[in-house]
């Protein structure tokens, strides 16, 4: 087996205590069960190796109100859009808007994220794709989601 690159000059790189989101997480209703994926209840982690482990770019900082805003109605399974054009970027987009399909019908529910810190119902997705809307919309992670909805906080609050 050849060793991890991670680990080329034999010491261990600095490391996030791995407990540390666990009580937050349990303290908010959540859970977890462990198969092929670990499954967080809304979101499916793939089970991988210490090497992928060591390069996963860790979740930002577990800010109460990120996390409500990302909590708020997160049922079913749950993809998340940047809205970008010429002007905003994928890292600052316009707009983050999120897909939840619910139950095994698959019930589709589209919401932005607004400046009152909610999700509301939105048509932006469905337009795009019937070509009525000049926006375009990127999937993006749930640490993308998050790092916007800290910097609406963070400007809502007049902070830099």
């Amino acid at each position: 087996m050849a060793p991890c690159p991670a680990l080329a000059d034999g010491r261990l790189p600095e490391l996030p205590d791995p407990y540390e989101p666990l009580p937050l997480m349990f303290e908010r209703g959540g859970g977890c069960s462990i198969e092929e994926f670990i499954d967080l209840y809304g979101v499916m982690i793939p089970r991988g190796s210490f090497e992928s482990s060591l390069a996963a770019e860790p979740f930002l900082t577990p800010v109460s109100i990120t996390l409500d805003a990302l909590d708020q109605d997160a049922e079913g399974r749950i993809t998340c859009y940047a809205r970008i054009s010429d002007d905003h970027s994928r890292s600052s987009p316009r707009g983050i808007v999120r897909r939840r399909v619910v139950g095994r019908d698959g019930g589709t529910h589209d919401e932005a994220f607004a400046r009152n810190l909610r999700w509301k119902p939105t048509e932006h997705l469905r337009l795009r794709s019937e070509g009525h809307n000049d926006v375009d919309h990127v999937r993006i992670s749930g640490r993308e989601a998050a790092a916007f909805i800290e910097s609406v906080t963070e400007r809502l609050a007049g902070t830099p």
